[in-house]
C-alpha cells in the first residue's frame, strides 16, 4: 500500500475547506450556529496569531529572498503549513461571527478580508515552485500584495475587539469639557445615566465600537436598541452567569446603585429634560441620583490603601473609585484623642470633608484642621468649640460650606471668621437663634448662604447598620441570636412578630435572643442626635424533619442545578447569590419533586425559603401543589396554597433582593411515606419590567418540614 505523506493530507485538506470558506462568506447571515460550534469560534482571537506571524515571515521571505535559500521541498510544507492554519481561522472567525454583536461594516471586510488571506496562502501552494522561485518580479508581487492583506485586515480585527482607533497613530488628547452647572440645575440624564453610560457601557456602544448594532450615544438610540430591539435594561438584569449578560463579565459591572438609577430612569421614559430638582425628595431615583459621584473618566490607577486610618473611632474613605480625594467621619466622642486627628497628616492634602459632629473638640485640635489646605467642608455641629476657636480656620481657601449647630453665635466674632473665608454656605443652629439675630451680617455678606434653624438633617449623621451575629439560620431544638453595633451608647431595638422596630414600644436588645421556631429578627439602632440605622433582618428557620430522598421529576436549569435535589434538604441556606451552588432554578418549567420519607410521617408544617430579585427576573412563587401518596404512585391532593398577592405586592418596588418565605399549614395531616410538590412560576413578567411577556424564575434553597 502507498503511504500517504503528511503534505497530501494537508493538501486534500484545502481543497475540502477553502471552497467551503467561500460558500460561507456567501451565506454566512443565513447561517444558524448550536453552542459546540459557537464555542470552536471562540477559538478564532486565541489561534489567528500563529498564521499571522508566520504569514508575515512567509510574504517578507518571498520579497527580499529573490534566490532562495530553503529547499522547495521544506518551502513547500512550510507554504501548506501556512494555508491550512490560515483557512482554519478564517472559518473560525465566520463561527464567531455568526454568533456574535460586532460592527457589521467593519465585520464584513474583516471576514472577506480573512477569507482573502486564505486564498492567497493557498495560491503559494497552487503556484508551480519553478516559477514562483524563478520569477523575482512575480515574487515582489505576491509578497507584497500578501504582506499588506494580513497588514490590513487583520487591523480590522483589532478593530472589532478594541475600537475604531485600535493600532491607529496617537493622537492629541482632547478632554470633554466639565459640566459646571450646579446640582439644582442638572437633569437625571447629566447627573447620573450619562456619566453610568460612559464609564460601563459607551467603550462597547459607543460612537466607535457598536457591538450588535446597540448605541447609547443619544436617547433615541438607547430605546431603539440593537439588532434584538430594546435590550439595554434585559441584558443588565441577567444574572452575570448568562452569556448575555451586559456589560461582559471581564468589564467593569454595574453597582446596585447604578443599576437602580438606570432603571428606574427607564421606567419614567428615559427623559433627558427631568431635572433633578423636580423629583419629589423621597422618591428613590432623586435619592440615587443626587448623591451619585460619577468617577473620574479614564483613571484606572490603584488607590493606596487606607485601611491603616480606620478604626472603631474613624472613618476614612474615597470619595470615588480611581479618585484622589477623600472623606473623613469621627464617631463616638467619648473616645476621642486628638493623636486621632494628628495620624492623618500623611493624607491631610487629600482631605476635602470632615466630619467632627459630636465630638468634644479643643483650640489644638481646630490648629490642626487649620492646616488641611484642600478642605471644602466641615462639620463642627455639637463639638463644644467656641466661635472664637475657629478663626485659624478662616486661612483655607476652598472651604465653601461650614456647620455650626450648638455653638453660641456672637456677631462680632463671626464676622470676624467670615470676612477672611471664602465660604459659600453656614449651617447655623443655637437654642433661641434667630435668623433676625443674624439679619447685619447676612445682609453684608449676600454671597454666603447662612441657614439658621434646627433643620440639619444633611448634617446629622445616620447610625450604622446592626450586626446580626448568628451565621447559622437552621434552628434544631433553640438558637441563641447575638446583636451589635460597634457605636457605644446606642440602643439596639428588635422585633420578632414581623412588625417593624420602633425607638418606643419595640424590645430593648440586652441579651442574646432564644429562638424556638419560625422566626424573622428584625433590629435597627437609635441614638439621639442620631439618624436611627437602616432596618437589618434575617429569617431562621425550625427543621424537626428531614425527607429520606428527594427525586427532581422536573430538571432545573443546568446553570442552577446545584447538588440536585439534596440542595433543599442540605440544611444550607443559599443567602442572596443565587449562582453560588446552592439553589435550584427553574423557568422554562414549573418545579415539581417528590420527597419520600421512610416511616410514614404527618406533615403539619412546610416552608419554602425562596429567593426574590426581581431586577434578575427571579420573583415570587405563584402557587404550590401538595400532594401525598403511600406507594409513590396514586397522589392525593392535600392543599393547593396560592401566593400570587405576594408577587402583586412588588410591583410598586421593582428592585427588589431578597429572601422569602412561602408557609403552607396543613391541619390534622394524615401521615404519607411520599410528598409531591408542584411549584408554578409566574409565566409573563409583568408590563413594567424590562422583560416584560417572558417567564420569571423561581429558585429555592431550602424545604423545612414541621
Amino acid at each position: 500500500m502507498k503511504k500517504i505523506s503528511l503534505l497530501s493530507i494537508i493538501e486534500n485538506l484545502l481543497w475540502l475547506i477553502n471552497p467551503c470558506l467561500i460558500l460561507l462568506c456567501f451565506f454566512s447571515n443565513q447561517l444558524h450556529t448550536g453552542l459546540l460550534l459557537s464555542w470552536l469560534g471562540q477559538w478564532h482571537p486565541v489561534v489567528l496569531h500563529f498564521p499571522i506571524v508566520i504569514g508575515l515571515f512567509i510574504g517578507i521571505y518571498i520579497l527580499f529572498n529573490f534566490k532562495p535559500t530553503v529547499a522547495a521541498a521544506q518551502e513547500n510544507y512550510l507554504f501548506s503549513l501556512n494555508a491550512l492554519f490560515a483557512s482554519i481561522v478564517a472559518l473560525l472567525g465566520i463561527l464567531i461571527a455568526v454568533g456574535g454583536n460586532y460592527d457589521k461594516s467593519i465585520l464584513t471586510i474583516h471576514q472577506w478580508g480573512g477569507l482573502t488571506i486564505a486564498l492567497l496562502a493557498w495560491a503559494l501552494v497552487l503556484i508551480p515552485k519553478d516559477i514562483l522561485r524563478t520569477n523575482k518580479l512575480l515574487r515582489s508581487v505576491v509578497g507584497i500584495v500578501y504582506i499588506i492583506a494580513i497588514i490590513l485586515f487583520t487591523h480590522k480585527g483589532g478593530q472589532l475587539t478594541h475600537g475604531k482607533e485600535a493600532l491607529s497613530l496617537p493622537q492629541s488628547i482632547v478632554k470633554e469639557s466639565e459640566n459646571t452647572k450646579p446640582d439644582s440645575l442638572l437633569t437625571v440624564y447629566e447627573k447620573a445615566v450619562h456619566p453610568i453610560l460612559i464609564d460601563k457601557c459607551i467603550s462597547c456602544h459607543g460612537g466607535d465600537k457598536i457591538k450588535g448594532d446597540l448605541q447609547l450615544t443619544s436617547i433615541e438610540l438607547i430605546k431603539k436598541g440593537g439588532k434584538h430591539g430594546n435590550i439595554l435594561l434585559e441584558r443588565i438584569h441577567l444574572p452575570l452567569t448568562d452569556e448575555k449578560h451586559m456589560p461582559p463579565t471581564e468589564k467593569k459591572q454595574l453597582t446596585k446603585e447604578e443599576l437602580a438609577i438606570i432603571t428606574n430612569w427607564m421606567h419614567l421614559g428615559g427623559d433627558l429634560n427631568k431635572a433633578l430638582k423636580d423629583l419629589i425628595k423621597t422618591d428613590s431615583l432623586y435619592l440615587l441620583a443626587s448623591q451619585y459621584i460619577a468617577p473620574v473618566t479614564g483613571n484606572n490607577k490603584v488607590q493606596p490603601d487606607l485601611s491603616e486610618y480606620n478604626s472603631n473611632y474613624v472613618s476614612v474613605k474615597y470619595t470615588y473609585h480611581g479618585g484622589d480625594k477623600i472623606n473623613v467621619n469621627f464617631f463616638q466622642g467619648a473616645f476621642y484623642k486628638t493623636e486621632y486627628l494628628q495620624k492623618l497628616e500623611k493624607i491631610k492634602e487629600q482631605i476635602v470633608t470632615l466630619n467632627m459632629q459630636n465630638i468634644p473638640l479643643q483650640k489644638k485640635d481646630i490648629d490642626i484642621i487649620a492646616g488641611y489646605d484642600n478642605l471644602e467642608k466641615l462639620n463642627l455641629n455639637y463639638t463644644k468649640i467656641k466661635i472664637q476657636d475657629i478663626q485659624s480656620l478662616s486661612g483655607l481657601k476652598k472651604l465653601n460650606s461650614i456647620s455650626l449647630a450648638g455653638m453660641n453665635i456672637d456677631n462680632n466674632k463671626l464676622e470676624t471668621f467670615v470676612k477672611g473665608t471664602r465660604l459659600h454656605k453656614i449651617q447655623l443652629w443655637a437654642s433661641g437663634l434667630k435668623q433676625k439675630d443674624i439679619a447685619p451680617i447676612i445682609d453684608k455678606y449676600p454671597n454666603i448662604q447662612f441657614v439658621v434653624g434646627d433643620n440639619m438633617d444633611d448634617s446629622i449623621m445616620k447610625l450604622n447598620k446592626p450586626f446580626i451575629e448568628q451565621d447559622s439560620t437552621i434552628i434544631t431544638n433553640h438558637i441563641n441570636v447575638p446583636l451589635k453595633h460597634f457605636l457605644k451608647g446606642v440602643t439596639i431595638k428588635y422585633t420578632i412578630d414581623d412588625s417593624e422596630p420602633d425607638s418606643i414600644t419595640s424590645p430593648t436588645y440586652e441579651k442574646p435572643i432564644v429562638l424556638t421556631k419560625n422566626t424573622t429578627l428584625k433590629t435597627k439602632v437609635f441614638k439621639k442626635g442620631w439618624l436611627a440605622s437602616d432596618l437589618v433582618q434575617k429569617s431562621f428557620y425550625k427543621s424537626s424533619l428531614i425527607p429520606d430522598t428527594v427525586m427532581l421529576i422536573t430538571k432545573p436549569d443546568p446553570k442552577y442545578a446545584g447538588t440536585g435535589g439534596h440542595t433543599i434538604i442540605d440544611q444550607e441556606l443559599g443567602e442572596l447569590n443565587f449562582g453560588n451552588g446552592k439553589w435550584l432554578g427553574y423557568s422554562k418549567s414549573n418545579m415539581e419533586f417528590v420527597m419520600k420519607f421512610k416511616n410514614q410521617t404527618a406533615l403539619n408544617e412546610i416552608i419554602f425559603n425562596a429567593l426574590i430579585n426581581t431586577g434578575s427576573y427571579i420573583f415570587p412563587i405563584q402557587t404550590i401543589q401538595v400532594e401525598a401518596s403511600n406507594d409513590g404512585k396514586q397522589f392525593k391532593t392535600l392543599q393547593n396554597a396560592d401566593f400570587t398577592s405576594i408577587s402583586k405586592a412588588y410591583t410598586k418596588e421593582p428592585n427588589i433582593n431578597q429572601t422569602q418565605a412561602f408557609k403552607i399549614k396543613i391541619a390534622k395531616c394524615p401521615a404519607y411515606n411520599y410528598y409531591k410538590f408542584t411549584l408554578r412560576n409566574l409565566k409573563q413578567l409583568p408590563v413594567w419590567h424590562p422583560g416584560k411577556g417572558t417567564p420569571a424564575w423561581i429558585f429555592v434553597d431550602e424545604v423545612f418540614f414541621n
